[in-house]
């Protein structure tokens, strides 16, 4: 198996560098995070760990076989019988952990000698507090074979940490050993990484599970050649791959000018279906803000539905916030007129404020004609 990479490698490997805390704060830090089940909570491209320990040894090392970025860091623990935390590798966690959120730990290891019968590492791994009195949780010991391979810990938090204050400790001591650990994922809110990045493709265009069985789809997720209108504005199809519900692309539009009006700049979906007077009508648009989008990395997106002819009548307006990871925004709106087959859209109104976004699939669904979700032809 392998990590989800997305180009992520080790760049940073002189071992007594800062450490830069990363938030998403790029592009391929945010594929990632999207990439990957739970939220993203380390940032995988840096190695330059704080390692500490009673004779300790470590460096970065570099080889192409090196799964998940090609390096990693070679430490080696020169006697046992000691304490397993006396030597210790840290990881920074960028997030702060609530009492009774599960946490995944992930990363590639492998023993390079360790003076034991079996000739394999022993790796101690552990969340805390890095500060006294040091509490943690989820204590493991890995036993690290000679190739290299994924591990991974999951445990449950039993104890709040301040964000900054986080970390994933890897405790060296348990055996006189020289062992390397390269990629290193954290998440939190979910029991595995490679459950999820063991699949080729996330990218199906076909109902999200939480979606199943809400009524009848009458809208066509397979057809994003959607129509973009209003001044101001620029667009383009950009890659999604590995993100459920997004048919491996998603349409990026960027407000540079605010218009006048919310509706002056915006989306149309077509909606194959009939819609009557008093039909319930479940909205839901897979969306984030796109990298670099807004400062608090939130965006608006007005939904109605419309009749698509003059005088355009409509139902159903509101407003979604999107944050900075997709989500599938939903919510039910009553139809108060009636719209004949085929002759409706569904309108994504994005001129609220200068902003830039991405859409990957949308779903429109009948929820009073309980059927077999597929498109109507």
């Amino acid at each position: 198996m392998r990590f989800l990479t997305w180009g992520i490698s080790a760049l940073a490997l002189t071992a007594n560098m800062p450490m830069a805390v990363a938030q998403q704060a790029t592009p391929e830090l945010q594929a990632l995070d999207d990439a990957l089940p739970g939220t993203l909570i380390n940032d995988p491209s840096r190695l330059d760990w704080k390692i500490y320990g009673t004779g300790e040894k470590h460096k970065p090392v570099k080889s192409a076989d090196i799964p998940g970025g090609g390096a990693a860091v070679q430490i080696i623990a020169p006697t046992a019988g000691r304490p397993a935390y006396e030597i210790t590798a840290e990881v920074p966690i960028t997030a702060g952990i609530k009492s009774g959120q599960q946490i995944t730990v992930g990363f590639y290891a492998r023993t390079i000698k360790a003076e034991i019968a079996s000739g394999e590492g022993l790796v101690s791994v552990r969340f805390q507090q890095n500060t006294p009195p040091y509490p943690g949780f989820g204590d493991a010991q890995l036993v690290i074979g000679t190739a290299w391979k994924l591990y991974e810990v999951t445990a449950t938090a039993n104890t709040d940490i301040a964000k900054g204050q986080a970390i994933a400790a890897f405790q060296m001591s348990g055996a006189k050993q020289t062992v390397e650990i390269g990629q290193t994922i954290i998440v939190s809110g979910a029991i595995s990484i490679v459950k999820k990045s063991a699949g080729a493709q996330y990218a199906t265009t076909a109902l999200l599970p939480q979606l199943v069985g809400k009524g009848e789809l009458i809208s066509d997720p397979d057809n994003k050649a959607w129509s973009v209108y209003g001044a101001g504005e620029t667009h383009k199809t950009v890659p999604s791959p590995n993100i459920p519900g997004t048919g491996g692309t998603a349409l990026q539009l960027s407000v540079i000018k605010p218009p006048p009006a919310i509706h002056d700049i915006g989306v149309a979906i077509p909606i194959k279906g009939t819609i009557k007077t008093g039909d319930m009508i479940l909205i839901a648009v897979l969306a984030r803000t796109a990298p670099g989008g807004t400062a608090d990395g939130t965006s608006k997106i007005g939904v109605s539905v419309v009749q698509n002819a003059a005088p355009f009548p409509g139902f159903g307006a509101n407003v979604f916030t999107a944050g900075p990871g997709w989500k599938l925004l939903q919510l039910k709106s009553q139809a108060t007129i009636d719209i004949a087959r085929g002759k409706g859209v569904l309108a994504l109104h994005l001129g609220t404020a200068a902003q830039s976004v991405e859409i990957g699939q949308v779903y429109v669904i009948n929820t009073s004609s309980i059927a077999p979700a597929t498109v109507t032809p």
